[in-house]
């Protein structure tokens, strides 16, 4: 396999993007994944153009741009303010990924309230992922759906025909986090159901008592499963930490999330 490895915003070690990037570069990163946050970075071509800076110098690519803002602003709401809200700020993440390269923006597609009438919020996801997914062909950007804990799209059968509606206004695809994939079922069967749709990966173990993420090894995922079945579909791209720092010492989670990465997804000699 010749994967490259990441690390998402949720795990950065420091506040200023430079500091970061050094520590990625140093700790022998392939890439950075900065998430886009409302007043953030990414927010202004000032701001994009010093993450850029600030990758490139450390000799890191962009795979992705990603949100937490989608859980505020639902692509599937039913107030036409907070959707419209939700499909400017992904069209916003696609400028941004431009400007940084990065092949793909994540986008949580929905978030499913209790009582809702989940037909409709399914249509309007849709909806709204098509429109950002055409204009995110038009300036050479991917949209990649990522399975998360948000009530929707419970089975990988479920999330390919969701994909399936989406394909035709422009370049769509699955960002499968196997954490979120162990809280919805078995990773390994989500990834050989979703296959050849998966063009990213996010990790981080789980720990099924504490009902919460842990770091890699430290949680009840079985890891072999996940590798073999990674590689029985074929895949052979980005894998990405997607963890918090720790709270002291934060600058020495990503080489032992590094190594840890690799221990399971590099063959051994």
């Amino acid at each position: 396999m010749n994967h490259r490895y990441g690390l998402n915003q949720a795990g950065f070690p420091a506040s200023e993007i430079e500091t970061t990037c050094e520590i990625l570069a140093d700790a022998g990163y392939d890439g950075v994944e900065p998430n886009y946050r409302e007043g953030g970075l990414l927010t202004t071509a000032d701001g994009r153009e010093r993450v850029r800076e600030a990758a490139d110098g450390n000799g890191l690519a962009v795979p992705a741009v990603s949100t937490t803002l989608h859980w505020e602003y639902p692509l599937s709401s039913d107030d036409d303010e907070k959707q419209g809200r939700g499909i400017d700020i992904a069209c916003e993440m696609v400028d941004a990924a431009a400007t940084l390269g990065a092949d793909e923006v994540l986008i949580v597609p929905a978030r499913i309230f209790p009582g809702a009438d989940y037909d409709a919020d399914y249509r309007r996801a849709v909806e709204s992922v098509r429109e950002i997914t055409g204009y995110a062909a038009d300036a050479g950007v991917g949209v990649a759906v990522e399975n998360v804990q948000n009530d929707f799209l419970y089975s990988p059968r479920e999330f390919v025909e969701f994909l399936e509606a989406v394909e035709d206004s422009g370049p769509i695809s699955a960002y499968f986090d196997v954490g979120n994939g162990f809280r919805w079922g078995l990773p390994d069967r989500w990834i050989r159901g979703l296959g050849d749709w998966i063009s990213k990966v996010h990790v981080k173990d789980w720990l099924t008592d504490a009902h919460r993420p842990t770091y890699l090894l430290q949680g009840d995922i079985d890891w072999g499963s996940v590798v073999t079945a990674l590689s029985d579909v074929g895949y052979d791209g980005w894998i990405s930490a997607e963890i918090p720092p720790y709270n002291t010492a934060p600058h020495r989670m990503p080489p032992d999330e590094l190594d840890t990465m690799q221990y399971l997804f590099e063959p051994s000699d």
